[in-house]
Parts: C-alpha cells; sequence; structure tokens
C-alpha cells in the first residue's frame, strides 16, 4: 500500500513537469521560433528584390559596354586601325617616350657627344605623328611631352670649354674655328695658327712638305696633330 502512494507521488510529480516544460515552450520558445521565421522570410523577400535590382543594373552595363564597343570600333575604322594596332602604338610611343627620358638622364659631357640622336627622337616622333592613331586624346597628350622633353634636352645641351683638337682628316684651320664646340666662327682660324704655329711647321718639316703655288703654311696640316685652341 505505502509502495503504491509513492508511485503515485511520482507520477503525479512527473506530469506536472511535462505539463510545466510544455507551457514554458508554448509561451516563450514558440514567440521566438515565429519571429525567426517571420524575420528569414522578410530577408529573403529582400534579396529576391535586390537581385532583381541586380539584374537590371549588369543589364544596364553591358548595355553600355556595348555602345561603347560600337564607339571604339567607328574610331578604330576612322584612325584606319583596329584594337591591336591602336595598343601598339601606344605601346610604341611610350617605348620611345622611355628612351628620351633615359638619354636626358645622361651626363653633360655625354649628351653633348651624343646630342645629334635627338635629331633620330625627334624623327621618329614625327613618323609617330603622321599616323592617324596620333589624334586620339591620349596620344595627343603622349606626343606633346615627348616633344616638349626633346626641346628641354636640347637647350639644355652644354658646350664644353675645347681647349684642344685632334685634327682629322679632311679638316682645315677654316672647318676647326668654324666648329660649335671650337669658336663657330671660321674667320677665327687665325688664333689656332698663331698659337699652333711651331707644331705645323714641325710636321711640315717631318713630312718635307713643299707648298704649291698660293698655298700658305696654315693650309698644310695633318691628321693627328693636336692643336692648343686659345681661349
Amino acid at each position: 500500500m505505502k509502495n503504491t502512494i509513492i508511485t503515485l507521488l511520482v507520477l503525479t510529480f512527473v506530469s506536472f513537469g511535462f505539463s510545466q516544460d510544455k507551457v514554458n515552450y508554448e509561451e516563450e520558445y514558440m514567440p521566438k521560433l515565429q519571429k525567426a521565421q517571420e524575420d528569414l522570410a522578410k530577408l529573403e523577400t529582400d534579396i529576391a528584390s535586390e537581385q532583381t535590382q541586380v539584374g537590371s543594373v549588369n543589364a544596364q552595363i553591358s548595355d553600355t559596354q556595348a555602345k561603347i564597343d560600337q564607339v571604339w570600333n567607328e574610331i578604330y575604322t576612322l584612325v584606319g586601325s583596329d584594337k591591336a594596332g591602336v595598343e601598339k602604338y601606344g605601346k610604341d610611343l611610350d617605348a620611345l617616350d622611355s628612351k628620351v627620358r633615359s638619354f636626358g638622364a645622361l651626363p653633360a659631357e655625354e649628351l653633348y657627344k651624343r646630342r645629334m640622336e635627338l635629331d633620330q627622337f625627334e624623327a621618329e616622333l614625327n613618323n609617330f605623328r603622321a599616323n592617324k592613331i596620333s589624334a586620339l586624346t591620349e596620344n595627343v597628350n603622349k606626343i606633346e611631352r615627348i616633344d616638349q622633353r626633346i626641346k628641354s634636352i636640347r637647350s639644355s645641351i652644354v658646350v664644353p670649354y675645347v681647349t684642344s683638337y685632334v685634327v682629322k682628316k679632311g679638316d682645315s684651320l677654316w672647318k676647326i674655328s668654324a666648329k660649335k664646340d671650337i669658336y663657330e666662327d671660321p674667320f677665327k682660324w687665325t688664333d689656332i695658327y698663331k698659337a699652333n704655329k711651331e707644331t705645323i711647321s714641325s710636321w711640315q718639316r717631318r713630312y718635307n712638305a713643299v707648298l704649291k703655288e698660293g698655298q700658305q703654311e696654315a693650309d698644310l696640316i695633318y691628321p693627328d696633330q693636336e692643336f692648343t685652341i686659345p681661349r
């Protein structure tokens, strides 16, 4: 009898516990679950809406890109080239720009010695100008920058202060005096002659030179003679 009563009491408490858990679940967890599901549904709706907008934007981007491609094709036709040709032109122009930059970084003495290369750079640049692709805005700006750089380098070249000169085949005192790095004045040849009269005479004696009618001693100079250039 006693065991029966204990069993009934245990069953009563267990039943009460299950009943209490059911109440807590319905009152506490169900609302939270419902709220979470409602939030999820809203987010899924938002995503669907945004995907629709993304699709619309992508369509606009594709349409705009197609128009850009069409305009470029018209440009290629106008300049008589294609995309590959325009890109190659740009790379070649950049290469010339790089060469001019490197040249401009040379020491002053080296710049003077190699100054004629500037004429080659200008000739190359003129070839680029002759191409219709040069009319593209980007290339117009590049060509202008290179042209200005060449002019700047040319104007920065300083004539070295020459104090001696080694005679080369075909030289005359007149020609030597006219050189840019000497006097730039052929009529100053007498200054060179006076400063080097003994050298000129000694070489003429060495070769037993005989003056022809109308010749002067100053007319007979020889390759490898080194003249002092008076300043």
